[in-house]
């Protein structure tokens, strides 16, 4: 519209029209100029970001790649392993084909007179047809046969006696059960007659009225009474007659000798087992743990405070009988110092484990230090801190895997997460997709940070390009997003809005400073206010 007004102007007045015409393209070119500016600066931003966020993708690549060649090289290494193992075996079984083809001299020998036999098991060809390896092989076979006839003799009986023990016992029980019954109603005469005798006694103390009189109401409680009631008055005096009752002190002492046995005769597995299922667990503590740790020489691959934390783990029925936090935290420990990470996973899904920060810390700390099993430790981690309501490390630990929308969702769902919570969240795993998610709506909801108070923060930290990149972000987007942020903001106020543009001019982001000033001067004209705080309808 302003071009067509301009050439009607130079149309009309023809004097000037070569110099309106200079000027009108000068006009032009500048606009242009301008115009293309703009797009320049753009540009440079964009690749200015990419440029920032370069770094951060190189580690990320780099990290990715070093798992990936552990896993080459693991599975190079099983895959020798395994062509190893069926190399052997096909030379394994050729050799046996060739043991077993019958040689020339066999085949035209007199069957009538010759025998031909076959392997024996447990001895090689060769020793099968030699004499003096057979009459030795016979001893082997005559002495095990001997401890087998043994054995059966001293340690078996015939099915008959089982038979005759169990009417024994059937006939035991059952004269035990009269005499039970026979002792209650003898217990039941001895309550009656000792609450006669305690009536008559009552009587001659108060002497009110006839002595028959008195009893009358007494007799008919006395004869109302029963079996149980006789019963229970009297089984505090009998309890120590009572043969099925087992000294819990002597029964705790002799699991402890035996205990003490099986650890200094060596026997390391039966000895973790036997403290495993010790009455009231008296040995499922740190005092016993100790013990095994401070074991250094042992035979076989596994250790044997390993082992007394797996016998352990296996005695755990039910959520009553789960070990200590402390026993659990170094039962994780010792078996990732082992890499047995698969037990620990076994342990954590199966809730053979007392859950507590501590023991998420443990995991979490072995998963920095392996890389290889990084996202394994994290979500055993994860399932720990959500147990124990360590919601911040909970989110954290989806962060660091990745889960970013998995981790909002999550912090959206408590309503105990508080912005120190988001914000040491926000520490442990900064990124600039998940400052966006915190400080963004979601699913309708309200932003959980607020935009003003996460940059003030993050500037006032080792993190402030964090900050000025979600600033230069929003400025960048759609035309009036900064505004619109400023403008929405109801939990800060004009004056904090002030502090974060001065922080930007100190980290020299001036044009960036320029909009947030410009901005609030406009905002506060309109809506001057004694908190200085921006209303949402300015720029409506």
């Amino acid at each position: 519209m302003c071009n067509f007004n301009e050439s009607k102007v130079i149309e009309h007045v023809t004097a000037y029209k070569r110099i309106l015409t200079a000027i009108k393209k000068e006009y032009e070119d500048l606009i242009n100029h301008v115009k293309r500016s703009g797009t320049d600066a753009k540009l440079a931003q964009r690749k200015l970001k990419a440029a920032i966020a370069q770094p951060t993708s190189l580690m990320y690549c780099q990290r990715r790649a070093v798992e990936l060649q552990e896993r080459i090289a693991i599975i190079r290494r099983d895959t020798a392993e395994r062509q190893a193992a069926g190399t052997a075996e096909l030379q394994r079984i050729e050799e046996n084909r060739k043991d077993k083809q019958p040689s020339a001299q066999q085949t035209t020998s007199d069957t009538d007179t010759c025998h031909p036999i076959g392997q024996i098991p447990g001895l090689t060809f060769e020793e099968s047809v030699n004499p003096a390896a057979l009459a030795n092989y016979l001893e082997v076979l005559e002495k095990k046969r001997a401890d087998l006839l043994d054995l059966r003799k001293n340690h078996y009986v015939p099915v008959q006696v089982k038979a005759d023990l169990d009417c024994k016992v059937t006939a035991a029980l059952h004269r035990r059960d009269e005499l039970v019954m026979e002792n209650d109603q003898l217990h039941l005469r001895l309550q009656q007659l000792q609450c006669v005798n305690d009536a008559i006694a009552s009587w001659k103390r108060e002497e009110d009225g006839p002595l028959l009189e008195y009893l009358s109401g007494k007799l008919k409680h006395i004869a109302e009474m029963k079996v149980s009631d006789a019963v229970d008055h009297s089984t505090a005096g009998y309890e120590d007659d009572d043969p099925s009752k087992i000294n819990e002190s002597e029964l705790v002492v002799d699991s402890i000798e035996r205990f003490i046995d099986l650890f200094e005769n060596g026997e390391y597995e039966a000895a973790a087992f036997h403290a495993a299922k010790s009455p009231y667990g008296v040995l499922k503590n740190m005092a016993t743990m100790e013990k095994f740790k401070a074991i250094t020489v042992y035979d076989g691959e596994v250790p044997p405070l390993l082992l007394f934390f797996q016998a352990i783990m296996n005695s755990v029925q039910d959520e009553h009988q789960l070990p200590a936090k402390d026993l659990s935290v170094e039962s994780v420990r010792c078996a990732l110092q082992h890499n047995f990470v698969e037990l620990v996973t076994h342990w954590v899904t199966q809730r053979r484990l007392a859950y507590s920060e501590a023991l998420g810390d443990v995991i979490c700390d072995h998963g920095d230090k392996k890389l290889r099993v990084t996202d394994t430790c994290l979500a055993l981690a994860q399932i720990v801190y959500s147990a124990c309501g360590i919601h911040r490390k909970a989110a954290l630990t989806m962060c660091r895997r990745g889960l970013t929308f998995g981790a909002i969702e999550y912090i959206h769902q408590n309503k105990d997460f508080t912005d120190d919570d988001c914000m040491l969240v926000l520490r442990g795993c900064p990124s600039l997709a998940l400052l966006q998610a915190l400080t963004q709506e979601y699913k309708g909801r309200r932003p959980i940070l607020s935009v003003c108070y996460a940059c003030l923060t993050l500037l006032n930290s080792d993190l402030e390009d964090l900050a000025l990149e979600l600033l230069e972000e929003i400025n960048s987007g759609r035309p009036g997003s900064l505004q619109k942020t400023i403008t929405e903001d109801a939990r800060c106020s004009a004056k904090d809005w002030y502090e974060v543009a001065n922080l930007c001019f100190q980290k020299n982001h001036h044009q960036l400073s320029q909009e947030i000033n410009g901005i609030l001067q406009y905002a506060m004209c309109f809506s001057p206010s004694k908190d200085d705080k921006l209303m949402d309808h300015v720029f409506m």
